[in-house]
């Protein structure tokens, strides 16, 4: 019998996970970076209704994305993660 397997690439921000490594909170973020808290919240959880475990996010503004990789000090790129569901 041949089993097979298939997986879904999905990209993913890491703002949470980069936030939290340098002892940032949402609140802080959110506070520091300007953006509406709702905007925060979809950012900080890569959701598109910025809960914990909503929906992934399908796009975000680039001028979101630059505000954010500078205030956490990399470079665009460096938000995304590839992860496999």
């Amino acid at each position: 019998m041949l089993w097979t397997c298939y997986y879904t690439r999905v990209v993913r921000l890491k703002v949470r996970q980069l936030s939290e490594l340098r002892g940032i909170t949402l609140a802080e973020f959110q506070r520091e970076t300007k953006l509406p808290p709702a905007t925060a919240r979809r950012i900080w959880y890569s959701t598109s209704n910025g809960s914990r475990n909503g929906p992934p996010l399908e796009s975000a503004d680039f001028r979101i994305l630059e505000t954010t990789a500078r205030f956490l000090g990399v470079q665009v790129g460096d938000l995304f993660e590839t992860v496999e569901e």
